[in-house]
């Protein structure tokens, strides 16, 4: 995925899940309720949408949401191929 804009890393792992908006943003209440939250669908429904089709524009904490919902984990990969995970 060397390359590849954080749009279309986050669109090909959908397709790879074969999951929809719809599914993403359910998976992402759950979490959130995991946390204490109380949210909705209905709530999140368009932030998720904005957040895949728009990742640079938004929170990294949205972005690392939806990561987490599917199923993956943010690293940083330093030029000295030091790799540390992100919490």
């Amino acid at each position: 995925m060397y390359g590849m804009s954080m749009r279309d890393i986050l669109q090909e792992r959908l397709d790879e899940l074969d999951i929809t908006k719809y599914e993403l943003t359910r998976r992402v209440v759950e979490l959130r309720k995991q946390d204490g939250q109380d949210t909705t669908i209905s709530k999140l429904s368009s932030a998720v949408t904005k957040a895949l089709e728009e990742p640079d524009g938004r929170r990294y904490s949205a972005i690392a949401e939806l990561v987490e919902a599917m199923d993956g984990e943010l690293l940083v990969r330093w030029k000295d191929y030091k790799e540390v995970k992100v919490q």
